[in-house]
């Protein structure tokens, strides 16, 4: 019964809790295991913090598995206007109340009961996370991972469709079947294995076509790269269009087409003018021109909004000339007979299949869909020679594990500078202030035990996103210190480490400020350095970007990707399209190891002592 079982149409529909016990959790996990209760039970009173965030929590019912891991499961109804992407650092303080019972959770996260209908929900599956001491497992109750999968409508639910569908198939359903039905990683290797078979099947049309001597004169790097970029603009619009930001009927965007680029190419022909012709118009003449009205014309001359996003991504290259009509043949972005299967199917039934978020993932938190760091990955493993370029995928638990070291240092070596400055002036004060020079004294005695303590509590911080009474009594200066910080990774790659570094900063800023706010009254929201005239969120992003983010990289295509995890990241926070904004200066394509002025490399005489330089 269970290896029938088809949630596919299920899935996508508008939350609902009865309908989600009968048709999903009762058939998945059996009577056997489920018990709902007859009325609501408490979790307990809500924070002031937490009504924020939440309407209410409450728990209907619990799952008892065969390992004997009792799984709590709850519903959490959040207020109106709350995006669970902008609000993590609170709701995994929610979430950690919530588990104070408990090694795990199943939490349908959904929207309030205005909008339950037409906005998506989280089903979420929270765990305790547990190291190994002693040969012991111990659990570390200060943290919890999320493994969440989007639900309700605009959502393609293929994949946790398959996950749940497998795990009722289970002999045994135990806490780490059902973690791997909630993992990402499988999801990730298999998106790659069937995107790199197109971005070959895209290869060897061209190379096996006139196009490679007539466009790309006979040079198969220029046609892998053409490929590259290509297929990073199509995917990089999939996740414009889950905003629904394509085809919508005004410049509010509030009626977008999640489904545009597949419309636009049925609305063509469904032929070999999709690339040359429409491919062409929507990049080149539309996404990276402004017009009046943001008006986009469909085939069938239907008048559509299509935003300027600007940024560079849609600049023409040399062999984006119009004068080229490089043309594709159809069957490569579809497959009317082999739309369902992977071994068959073309480029946008593929991506068709998936679900997308431009939420990157955290060490704490997993969204089971296709994100921006998926791209980064494909970079990697497509790039030619890579361990020979030096060019490898770093897991994301390494990056942000450096990351989050390489800020607390950071941060208390800065905090250190200001204690040590303190103490040498109160310490070299004349012998008649007494008071004043005790008082200096005492600083400098207590530095080294506080120096400790300080560690400590920014770990705690950065590591947690907790307050604690360090860093609120230091909130004003913390927040400055990272307003100033300068990153530059001198081997971008994909932007792994500045994103991580971009993700940490973020976090830490909205955690800074509910205290800046408390103690200093406006002045977080009155700085003028966020120039964006957006959203709070992607302005702090915004922020960052232009303030403290730099990178290099010797290979065009490195630059391209890590370029676009930057705009996606500003794109998830938006409400509305803006501008996005160019990073030619920021990023940059070179050899950090060859300086150049033009093509003629420099050389620095290491052994120039200060004084003898000529005028």
């Amino acid at each position: 019964m269970a290896g029938k079982l088809d949630l596919r149409p299920v899935l996508p529909l508008p939350y609902d809790r009865p309908g989600f016990i009968r048709d999903v959790l009762r058939p998945v996990f059996g009577p056997s295991r489920l018990t709902v209760y007859s009325a609501d039970q408490s979790t307990g009173a809500l924070t002031a913090t937490d009504q924020r965030l939440a309407l209410s929590a409450v728990q209907y019912g619990e799952l008892t598995l065969d390992d004997g891991t009792e799984v709590r499961c709850l519903e959490v109804r959040l207020q109106p206007k709350v995006r669970p992407e902008q609000s993590r650092v609170g709701i995994q303080a929610l979430v950690r109340r919530l588990l104070t019972v408990g090694q795990a959770a199943l939490v349908n996260f959904v929207p309030a009961t205005v909008e339950v209908g037409v906005r998506p929900w989280r089903f979420t599956l929270v765990a305790k996370d547990t190291v190994l001491r002693d040969g012991k497992v111990v659990e570390q109750t200060n943290n919890a991972r999320r493994y969440t999968y989007l639900l309700g409508p605009g959502q393609a639910c293929r994949t946790p469709a398959d996950r749940l569908r497998q795990l009722a198939t289970e002999a045994d359903v135990t806490l780490d079947t059902l973690v791997k039905a909630f993992e990402v990683e499988v999801l990730s290797k298999e998106f790659f294995k069937e995107y790199k078979r197109h971005y070959l099947l895209f290869c060897e049309e061209l190379m096996g076509s006139n196009f490679r001597e007539s466009v790309f004169n006979g040079d198969e790097k220029a046609i892998r790269d053409f490929v590259k970029k290509l297929l990073g603009r199509l995917v990089f619009l999939y996740f414009v269009q889950k905003k629904g930001w394509l085809g919508a009927g005004s410049p509010t965007y509030t009626d977008g087409d999640r489904g545009f680029i597949t419309k636009l190419f049925h609305a063509s022909g469904a032929d070999a003018t999709f690339y040359p012709v429409w491919l062409n118009r929507l990049f080149f003449e539309t996404l990276n021109e402004e017009r009046t009205g943001e008006l986009f014309t469909m085939p069938d001359g239907q008048k559509v909004c299509i935003p300027f996003l600007n940024g560079g991504l849609f600049d023409r290259d040399a062999h984006d000339a119009a004068k080229y009509q490089l043309a594709l043949p159809p069957t490569l972005f579809h497959q009317p007979r082999h739309a369902d299967d992977p071994a068959g199917r073309g480029f946008l039934d593929f991506l068709d299949s998936y679900n997308f978020t431009v939420q990157e993932d955290s060490p704490d938190e997993h969204v089971v869909a296709v994100d921006p760091e998926m791209l980064g990955n494909i970079f990697e493993n497509l790039l030619e020679d890579n361990k020979d370029k030096g060019a490898f995928y770093t897991p994301k638990e390494i990056v942000h594990y450096m990351c989050r070291d390489s800020l607390i240092e950071y941060l208390d070596t800065r905090l250190n500078v200001f204690e040590v400055a303190l103490g040498s002036t109160a310490k070299g004060l004349a012998a008649g202030a007494v008071q004043t020079a005790k008082a200096g004294q005492l600083a400098l005695t207590t530095r080294e035990n506080r120096g400790n303590v300080q560690r400590a509590e920014l770990e705690k911080f950065v590591r947690e996103k907790v307050a604690n009474d360090f860093i609120r009594q230091h909130a004003k200066q913390i927040d400055e210190l990272l307003d100033t910080v300068k990153i530059c990774d001198p081997a971008i790659g994909s932007g792994a480490f500045p994103m991580g570094l971009l993700h940490e900063i973020y976090l830490c800023k909205l955690v800074l400020k509910d205290l800046t706010q408390v103690q200093h009254g406006s002045l977080f929201h009155e700085r003028d350095h966020l120039a964006d005239p957006g959203s709070y969120h992607a302005g702090v992003k915004l922020g960052i970007i232009q303030n403290s983010i730099y990178g290099v990289d010797i290979e065009r295509g490195a630059v391209d990707i890590a370029r676009l995890r930057f705009w996606l990241s500003l794109v998830v926070d938006e409400d509305r399209p803006r501008p996005l904004p160019n990073l030619d200066y920021k990023i940059v394509v070179g050899n950090s190891l060859v300086s150049k002025l033009g093509n003629d490399p420099l050389t620095l005489n290491w052994n120039l002592k200060a004084g003898t330089e000529r005028e």
